[in-house]
């Protein structure tokens, strides 16, 4: 039988050529596949170990809920706790600046203790799967606001130099560590935290006491601001029932027992609050509470005082709470002031430049409110004037020019007299006396400098006027011009008759001003009745003669 060919299939199977393309594509997608299998079996082991962490870290935490909070601290010394700070990583001390390192009271400040603590100062090694976990436990103290009328939410614990009230925590801080290469600087660092109350743990009693209200303390509050104050209370059966009298106007009280509202009239106010429980059981207490207008000092403006005289000057403020705190700086030197009521005293002997001084107020409200006042001091010398004694001249002489001696203060000066000799005036600005003298006989004449500052000075100087030898002129002769000032008793009776010389003796008119009360004088000249105020008087006694011509008298009386 001959052969016979098979005819074909059409599936002859793959060329060598397909095979090995087939096994490059194969290759290629496995090479590129690897790495994000490496990575996603890295993130995977990673995860798993930040588990562990957390467990760890949780493990701690509760360690820290099992003890007494009173223990917390125990067996940490304060050596100890300060190494530990310093060798934490830069993530835990984020936490501890929160608040205040713990250290265990009990012990001396020389101890290092710490390792066997409850909470030990140094790490506890922990292995799970291979890798260590270092466990540690810092332990420390802060301080959490309570929510207020002004501040509603609660603020985080922090420590008491952040937050001087509030309600005081133990604050521990748990880090657990472990050696990662993906971490930064090779160790991976997990943070927890917790707060632990440092406050007796509350016990639950069916039977409630009667509801008792914790006495507030006085309040003290200003015009036109947001005031409050939550009444706390213990005991009771709830829901509770508050009630409040005598509030300031403007205050209202819910029935969560806050009290809010914003105070409308100044005054002191005793008020009373009352609780009244379900079982009708009441409580109540009184307190006082004062509302005042806001503070405000009243600025005294630049002060000039004088060396070698006692300085006594009383700052006004108005409003605040009583009592007020007084400080201030920029006094000159030899000045002081009063820290309890402002009165800044002392003498100065220095001659000082205008200096600015700052006076502040710290009233005691609740909330105390400062005010402040600025201004400037200025220390000079006295003004001083040169008295030349009695003078002596004749009627009818021009005295040319005469000027008195001023020193000290501050210049340019500015004159004023009284009693001046008939004839004469002054100059204001110079303080120069010129003229003639008309009238006789005798005058106390007052001389006044003040300077550019304020500051003045006076003196009183007798001129006696003598007659014109060339003229027979009219002068008092009585009381005689030499010593003419009188002394007398209250209510003693008076007979005075003055008396003159000169020009037209049957004209003669007599007047006076500055008698003492109780004494008059007649035409003729005679001066009685009984005087009957003590004091010492200046009196002008005035004789007058027939057309212009007249006569001065000036002399003191003093009634003892």
């Amino acid at each position: 039988m001959p052969f016979r060919r098979r005819p074909p299939s059409g599936e002859d199977g793959f060329t060598l050529v397909e095979v090995l393309v087939a096994m490059a594509v194969i290759g290629t997608v496995m090479a590129g596949a690897a790495p994000f299998l490496t990575k996603s079996l890295a993130v995977v082991n990673q995860q798993r170990v930040t588990q562990i962490a957390v467990q760890v870290a949780n493990d701690a935490l509760e360690r820290v809920r099992a003890l007494d909070p009173s223990s917390l601290s125990t067996g940490r010394s304060a050596t100890a706790i300060a190494a530990q700070k310093a060798a934490a990583p830069a993530k835990v001390l984020a936490y501890l600046n929160t608040m205040d390192l713990a250290a265990d009271p009990m012990l001396p400040s020389i101890s290092t203790a710490g390792i066997t603590a409850p909470l030990p100062t140094e790490a506890v090694p922990i292995i799970s799967n291979g890798t260590t976990f270092q466990q540690q436990w810092y332990v420390g103290k802060c301080n959490q606001s309570q929510a207020t009328i002004a501040l509603p939410i609660v603020s985080s614990c922090k420590s008491a130099g952040l937050l001087s009230v509030g309600l005081p925590f133990f604050k521990v801080v748990v880090s657990v560590t472990w050696p990662d290469k993906f971490c930064t600087g090779g160790t991976c660092v997990y943070v927890a935290t917790t707060l632990v109350s440092i406050g007796n743990d509350p016990v639950f009693d069916t039977k409630t006491a009667a509801p008792t209200v914790t006495d507030p303390a006085a309040q003290k509050s200003y015009v036109g601001e947001l005031a409050g104050l939550q009444v706390l209370s213990s005991g009771g059966k709830l829901p509770l029932t508050w009630t409040a009298t005598g509030l300031p106007p403007g205050l209202t009280m819910t029935s969560a027992a806050l009290i809010s509202g914003t105070p409308t009239t100044a005054g002191s106010y005793s008020v009373t609050v009352t609780v009244t429980d379900a079982q009708n059981r009441t409580d109540d207490s009184t307190f006082a509470w004062t509302v005042a207008a806001a503070p405000a000092i009243t600025n005294p403006g630049a002060q000039v005082t004088r060396t070698s005289t006692a300085v006594s000057f009383q700052p006004v403020v108005t409003g605040g709470s009583a009592p007020l705190k007084w400080t201030a700086t920029g006094l000159p030197t030899g000045l002081s002031i009063n820290a309890t009521t402002g009165l800044i005293t002392g003498t100065t002997s220095t001659i000082t430049q205008t200096t600015a001084v700052v006076l502040t107020a710290t009233d005691s409200g609740t909330i105390p409110k400062t005010v402040t006042a600025t201004f400037s001091w200025r220390i000079l010398t006295p003004v001083a004037l040169i008295n030349p004694g009695t003078q002596t001249v004749n009627n009818g002489t021009n005295i040319g020019s005469f000027t008195a001696l001023a020193s000290g203060g501050l210049t340019p000066y500015s004159w004023a007299t009284t009693n001046l000799p008939d004839g004469l005036v002054l100059n204001t600005s110079s303080g120069a006396i010129t003229g003639t003298i008309t009238h006789g006989t005798r005058y106390l004449t007052t001389v006044t400098v003040t300077d550019a500052a304020g500051g003045s000075a006076s003196m009183v100087v007798p001129v006696v006027v003598n007659p014109n030898p060339a003229a027979t002129d009219l002068r008092v002769t009585a009381p005689a011009p030499a010593s003419p000032n009188q002394s007398t008793t209250a209510l003693a009776a008076v007979s005075l008759q003055a008396a003159a010389s000169g020009a037209t003796p049957a004209s003669y008119v007599w007047t006076a001003t500055g008698l003492p009360a109780g004494l008059t004088i007649s035409s003729s000249g005679l001066i009685s009745g009984k005087p009957t105020t003590k004091g010492t008087y200046t009196v002008l006694l005035t004789v007058k003669s027939a057309g212009t011509t007249q006569s001065n008298l000036m002399f003191v009386w003093t009634v003892a």
